[in-house]
């Protein structure tokens, strides 16, 4: 699964990936998005616990980018 949530994070634009970071330090009351870029999505050593929750989050997340890209390039 921590594969699946570095290919998803990955796929995420600038904007998309700094909400994923601020969302998962509020969801699991981390101290710095910093150390969770750095240890959980980079270092893979996401807890076991919180992967599942964080697959729907970043699936979200990823849902809402493409429908913003869409959106833009409808009003193109």
């Amino acid at each position: 699964m921590t594969e699946n949530i570095k290919q998803m994070f990955s796929k995420m634009n600038d904007e998309t990936r700094q909400e994923a970071l601020e969302c998962l330090l509020t969801e699991f009351n981390q101290e710095s998005t910093k150390q969770i870029r750095k240890n959980w999505i980079i270092g893979g050593r996401i807890p076991e616990n919180h992967q599942e929750r964080i697959v729907r989050i970043f699936q979200n997340l990823l849902r809402t980018q493409i429908y913003k890209t869409n959106e833009i390039k409808v009003n193109l």
